[in-house]
């Protein structure tokens, strides 16, 4: 009687590990990406912001360049409180008191496309290499905007935040932006 061949993989522990390891990065491209972009921010990307015209709320800020170009950021990956929603001043008066006379920079999101819908440039704002976005959520300033930012450092400071209670998080039940302008049309 002949034996049939066994045709299973026969692999090693180590193999099976790697095969897991990669399949889970593979799965997870939005979350490295982003995660990579809070440490790509290299100098010489950065564009100097001569002068901050107004801060509208905790993620949308008015801007003149050194080049006297007038431009309208939004801060990429965060959503901070509408002005009339709890929290909604307080996170204004947060990014207010951590860039009102700073050195500030900006580096747009994506090269590309570096508008929203809206015309706002989609960046990231920098005092020094302190990436403004992130401390506004790791202050309790502002949410992370999940649909947009997959950064593991964000969703790291946002759960931080929450269990310290930090800022917005000290109302047991606040409301996510995107929830209030559904409920109120915005």
């Amino acid at each position: 009687m002949k034996r049939k061949k066994n045709t299973r993989f026969n692999l090693k522990p180590r193999t099976v590990a790697v095969i897991i390891i990669a399949t889970i990065i593979g799965s997870m491209g939005g979350f490295l990406n982003d995660t990579l972009y809070d440490f790509s921010a290299v100098d010489e990307n950065k564009i100097t912001i001569k002068h901050i015209n107004s801060i509208h709320d905790g993620d949308t800020i008015n801007i003149t360049t050194h080049n006297n170009k007038k431009v309208k950021i939004r801060l990429y990956g965060i959503d901070a409180p509408e002005l009339k929603q709890p929290f909604g001043e307080q996170s204004q008066l947060c990014l207010e008191e951590m860039i009102k006379n700073q050195n500030i920079s900006y580096i747009p999101r994506n090269k590309n496309k570096s508008t929203d819908k809206y015309g706002r440039t989609v960046a990231v704002i920098f005092k020094g290499n302190t990436n403004i976005n992130l401390e506004m959520v790791k202050k309790g300033c502002a949410w992370n905007y999940m649909y947009y930012n997959k950064s593991l450092y964000t969703i790291f400071a946002q759960i931080t935040a929450k269990n310290k209670k930090a800022g917005l998080w000290a109302d047991n039940n606040p409301q996510a932006p995107w929830d209030y302008r559904k409920q109120t049309k915005q």
